[in-house]
């Protein structure tokens, strides 16, 4: 049984429940490193303050060094950090983030815990699994990045189903982890998007071997479409 979205994603007893799944060993135990990295980032860009409890502090500081010791390619860039002065469309006297490139090993993170998210919620919504007739892609943005306000009122708009994280054990879980999704069963279609906390959006679609893009939809035909199928790798 694997957990998405991973347990790095959250402090020690806080990931939220019900969120197991049937998963081969090889996806199960070969994500480890794409699993702190995603974590560690989930919970850095994560702007919502109730959510920077003590317990988030230190786990993202044992993240941090984990990434230091084993994985110092997935740092953030120090070098390449700019401030910003905008939160949305007012802009700022002070700065309200730090702005750092994206480094390889991030971006092979994103990709890899959104194929995960991917087959998981299509598991989860649609009581079945992505096999290798499936086509999918996925795509993660920060919340707070410019241009992206558009699409994410648009997925609000167009997902119907709202599923939120929670631990009957702990009543100030705080906002770390929902999902929106919409399905068509009978025409195997799904729709997902994740958001951990106030930072990051997982976007994606999973379609069946029945189900044909329109050529006129150039945005959808433009994104990375990848084959079905499980294990690590299964999405290449």
């Amino acid at each position: 049984m694997g957990h998405v979205p991973p347990k790095a994603c959250f402090p020690p007893g806080f990931w939220p429940e019900d969120f197991e799944f049937p998963s081969c060993n090889q996806c199960n135990n070969g994500t480890s490193k794409h699993d702190t990295i995603f974590g560690f980032y989930s919970m850095l860009l994560d702007f919502n303050e109730d959510n920077r409890t003590p317990a988030d502090r230190k786990r993202l500081e044992k993240l941090r060094d984990e990434i230091s010791k084993r994985y110092p390619d997935a740092l953030p860039d120090q070098a390449s950090s700019e401030p910003i002065y905008r939160a949305g469309h007012v802009i700022t006297p002070s700065p309200v983030a730090i702005s750092v490139s994206t480094k390889p090993a991030v971006k092979e993170a994103m990709k890899t815990i959104g194929e995960k998210l991917a087959r998981a919620f299509y598991y989860r919504e649609m009581k079945r699994i992505v096999t290798s007739d499936h086509t999918f892609f996925v795509s993660t943005y920060q919340l707070q990045r410019a241009g992206t306000e558009d699409l994410t009122a648009f997925l609000k708009r167009l997902l119907p189903d709202l599923t939120i994280g929670s631990r009957l054990n702990i009543k100030t879980y705080g906002n770390r982890f929902a999902y929106k999704s919409g399905c068509k069963p009978k025409e195997d279609l799904f729709v997902f998007a994740a958001q951990l906390g106030y930072g990051l959006i997982c976007w994606g679609m999973v379609l069946g071997s029945g189900v044909k893009l329109s050529e006129s939809n150039d945005a959808l035909q433009k994104m990375s479409w990848r084959s079905g199928g499980s294990g690590l790798g299964g999405g290449n």
